[in-house]
């Protein structure tokens, strides 16, 4: 056996630790990115769900008088879900919805405050923040309110 063929050099151990080094760095920036995406996912997931409670409380009210005396705005408490939604707020707005092909139709009902049914576009707005910027889910929909029978 040749004295050069006795072991490995000095200089190939270093290149071998070097490339052991950046293999690891690249795998452990893999690794925390992936978490920061699982963390921002069930941010996103946790506001949906809150979104679609507080839509859940407007599609149950039948009547316009039932959904006017809804809070507008707040925040998730621990009654919501032990701490699930702590830092989330909501906001519900509301605005008349007009289709024009059933305009003329709805215009022979009695104006205003007589009228049988309304229709509304309902929007929940969650909005949390995420390091220093806020971050915000809607969910939208359509829904028809009658008026309580005098």
């Amino acid at each position: 056996m040749s004295k050069e063929s006795a072991g490995f050099t000095l200089l190939e151990v270093m290149i071998a630790v070097a490339i052991l080094a950046i293999g690891l760095v690249t795998l452990f920036q893999l690794f925390s990115g992936s978490l920061r995406s699982v963390k921002v996912a069930a941010d996103y997931s946790r506001a949906v769900m809150g979104a679609r409670a507080k839509m859940d409380e407007v599609l149950g009210c039948l009547y316009v008088e039932d959904f006017e005396a809804l809070e507008r705005q707040g925040e998730f408490g621990a009654q919501d879900g032990e701490d699930l939604f702590q830092g989330y707020r909501w906001e519900i707005v509301d605005e008349d919805y007009v289709v024009p092909e059933l305009e003329q139709e709805w215009d022979k009902q009695k104006s205003g405050e007589d009228k049988k049914f309304l229709l509304k576009k309902i929007t929940v707005r969650v909005i949390w923040k995420s390091g220093e910027r806020d971050k915000q889910v809607e969910l939208s929909t359509l829904k028809m309110f009658y008026r309580k029978p005098s």
